[in-house]
């Protein structure tokens, strides 16, 4: 743990965002999925899931004592830090990013810890059984998808996942009458993903995802 942050009651890891590890990409990409951040009286950055267990795991992560808090179905944490906070912007975090944020610069040897986040923040896997129209057998694929209200960040990982991983270049789905863009896959692409994503030993993801990724193997 290169810094520690004490206030009157919790405990953090201030220089978590300025050395790049496994666990701090795949933490920028959750980030970067399900979390803001904002400066009123203090430098606070959030992270919010309807899945605890993430939650309470990024707290670890991060050397964090903070609690978990509850609103609605959704948990989230409210970290105070203005070094967080700051170095988090020079990795291309800011406020109201929703609609356009980019893809930030990653090193190649982290790219499967960013994109796990950022998958277990903002995306989905899942079976999905159909009915052949010439044979009228049913059949079930294995498929994924990222979501963002981003068009910018959605172009760049489509190519992103073009050129580092080989996946086919797919044109962008429209929902939530346009507020929101859908990069899917299907069976094929999918495997390959999630096989580069939660490798073997992946310090930190939800495991009921990890778990599609041995239907490829």
């Amino acid at each position: 743990m290169s810094a520690s942050y004490h206030s009157r009651r919790y405990s953090i890891n201030e220089g978590f965002f300025s050395k790049w590890s496994a666990s701090m990409a795949y933490v920028l990409g959750f980030w970067f999925a399900d979390g803001y951040m904002r400066r009123e009286k203090s430098y606070r950055i959030l992270f919010t899931s309807n899945d605890r267990q993430i939650i309470e795991d990024i707290l670890l992560a991060m050397y964090s004592s903070h609690p978990v808090q509850k609103q609605g179905n959704a948990y989230f944490i409210s970290l105070c830090s203005k070094r967080l906070y700051i170095d988090l912007e020079k990795l291309g975090g800011y406020r109201r990013k929703s609609r356009t944020i980019t893809l930030p610069v990653i090193p190649e040897k982290y790219l499967p810890d960013f994109l796990r986040g950022y998958f277990d923040g903002d995306g989905s896997v899942f079976l999905q059984s159909y009915k052949a129209t010439k044979n009228g057998k049913i059949y079930t694929e294995l498929r994924c998808n990222f979501t963002s209200g981003s068009r910018k960040f959605m172009d760049q990982l489509n190519d992103l996942l073009q050129t580092k991983i080989g996946l086919p270049k797919r044109v962008l789905g429209v929902f939530d009458d346009g507020h929101s863009l859908k990069l899917g896959y299907s069976t094929k692409a999918t495997k390959k993903l999630l096989a580069y994503m939660y490798y073997p030993g992946f310090p930190i993801g939800l495991q009921r995802k990890a778990k599609f990724a041995k239907l490829g193997q």
